[in-house]
């Protein structure tokens, strides 16, 4: 098996919603993004925290979009040098991993961490347990694990330029 074909089998495995049914939204959501504060940080939600690291362009990814990423995810360790702790995936190599917005193919937090983000945005998301694999975990991630990612949103693409 290629590198590739593994690195997309542990994406799936890692990024899939345990069990989330989640309806797709088709309806363009133009306005209604939160704004960044001075510190970058976006309010989403309870148990999530958003920092814009850098900024993008263009429109904002809305659910039914297809957005391709490069991400890092390490469990959060408040004791750790900017709350990164064991480092547990990364995307890596010249392939996005590509996932619909809002179609429950991934965890909570990314669905609503992702939404309003920028092509060429990179964000850090601090996702609680609840947000991200719960009480049951997911392995290599524990059961009740705080979650740090570091996306970066590379290409959008409509439903309609798909089909």
């Amino acid at each position: 098996m290629n590198r590739y074909c593994v690195v997309a089998a542990l994406a799936t495995l890692l990024l899939t919603g345990c069990g989330q049914d989640k309806p797709v939204s088709t309806e363009p959501a133009t306005t209604g993004c939160p704004s960044a504060d001075a510190n970058g940080v976006v309010a989403i939600t309870d148990g999530l925290t958003a920092t814009i690291t850098s900024r993008g362009y263009g429109r904002a990814a809305v659910a039914g979009d297809y957005a391709d990423v490069h991400t890092t995810l390490w469990l959060y360790d408040e004791n750790a040098a900017g709350g990164r702790g064991t480092e547990i995936w990364a995307s890596g190599g010249d392939r996005p991993f590509q996932f619909q917005l809002n179609a429950g193919q991934v965890i909570q937090g990314w669905d609503l961490g992702v939404a309003c983000m920028l092509i060429g945005e990179t964000r850090e998301l601090k996702i609680a347990p609840e947000l991200g694999y719960g009480a049951r975990g997911k392995p290599p991630v524990p059961a009740n694990a705080t979650l740090l990612f570091e996306i970066e949103l590379v290409n959008l693409t409509s439903p309609e330029e798909t089909g």
